[in-house]
């Protein structure tokens, strides 16, 4: 039975998925995967994946980022996530971070560090004699930028005049419209037989976007409304590695085992760590390891608890066919993306072994996501 928390704790997720997909739906979007500022932006990504300094533009503001993570250090201010903000006790809100001189230290702890081992005993904010201002659009875009190029979302900023050589550039706007343009570009583009272990013969169907993100659809029989699906996001650690950290592998397994049974899908999708990536999720489990639990543990880098959304999963599910199905998951989130989607869930709980070291991983599921568990 779910109790009155983790009642609003589904509902807090339904509520958040809902403000994503909308953002992501627009039926007015402001790029398509054709227009120059969803192409500059791509881009863009790149270079901050290299850990290269790019240009944003908003109106007459012009100004220079790169990647903490990785990137020169372009100057004393940084630009954090409203997540990250909140975590050091300031004001929920994307936030720039100003010390009295570049410092690359200071500037890692503010954007890494547990508040224990920032503040001390009786310390007080500003850190390290910084000055506090919230962020511009421009700032906001940078630290999106580094979240789809799974970098640390924290940015060094430095006003600028001019574009310099050979620095990409595009307008913060287009940054933050390229998530919700990029979801809906998912096509069907190779199938093939693959039989599983399990013994079913199943069709592997390869769906890939504008920039070639993938997504991968195992099928087996004809799928048909009222199938099973489970909607799997990658997970290396547990899902190849064998890992104990979490019960992502067991779901794995357990989920092919109804499908390869019953006939449905499974898709696989290229959201490690909740959506914040391998590097950052190992991060995380440093964090852990020091005493915060896996909601924490996101936070404190600057992430929402769980950063992936549905919009995706939910195209790729239409254009099979699907609008109703039965989803296996434990995870009120994912239910709710799938329906706001379009598609009518109900959802199947998929529970796997408890283990000595799980156990907490899954207590927090339940007590902070709302996972029926």
């Amino acid at each position: 039975m779910r109790t009155p928390r983790r009642e609003q704790r589904a509902d807090e997720a339904a509520s958040r998925i809902s403000t994503d997909f909308t953002m992501l739906t627009d039926p007015r979007p402001k790029l398509t995967a054709m227009s120059k500022g969803f192409i500059a932006t791509h881009r863009l990504v790149g270079e901050v994946s290299a850990g290269r300094a790019v240009a944003l533009r908003d109106g007459a503001a012009l100004a220079l980022v790169a990647p903490l993570d990785g990137g020169p250090i372009l100057s004393e201010t940084l630009a954090i996530e409203r997540h990250r903000a909140a975590y050091l006790g300031l004001e929920d809100q994307p936030t720039l971070i100003t010390l009295p001189r570049a410092n690359p230290a200071a500037l890692w702890q503010l954007a890494t560090a547990q508040v224990r081992d920032l503040a001390g005993e009786g310390a007080a904010m500003p850190l390290f004699g910084g000055t506090l201002r919230p962020a511009g659009r421009i700032e906001t875009a940078a630290t999106e930028l580094a979240k789809l190029a799974e970098r640390l979302p924290a940015m060094t900023v430095r006003t600028i005049e001019a574009v310099p050589a050979d620095t990409l550039s595009a307008n913060a706007g287009d940054v933050l419209a390229f998530r919700r343009t990029l979801a809906t570009t998912a096509r069907p583009i190779a199938a093939a037989p693959v039989p599983l272990a399990s013994g079913a013969n199943s069709v592997v169907t390869a769906f890939r976007d504008a920039i070639g993100g993938t997504v991968s659809a195992v099928c087996v029989g004809d799928p048909e409304d009222g199938s099973l699906v489970r909607l799997h996001s990658s997970c290396i650690t547990g899902d190849v590695f064998g890992s104990l950290k979490c019960d992502c592998g067991a779901q794995l397994h357990l989920s092919l085992e109804r499908i390869s049974a019953e006939g449905g899908v499974l898709l696989y999708v290229s959201q490690e760590g909740r959506g914040i990536g391998l590097v950052n999720k190992l991060r995380a489990y440093t964090l852990q390891g020091q005493g915060l639990d896996t909601v924490d543990a996101n936070v404190a880098l600057g992430y929402h608890d769980d950063e992936r959304d549905y919009a995706l999963a939910a195209s790729v599910l239409r254009q099979l066919g699907l609008r109703r199905v039965r989803l296996l998951t434990n995870n009120p989130s994912k239910a709710a993306g799938l329906a706001i989607g379009g598609l009518s869930v109900d959802a199947e709980p998929l529970r796997g072994p408890v283990t000595a070291h799980n156990k907490k991983y899954l207590a927090t599921k339940r007590a902070r996501s709302g996972h029926t568990l």
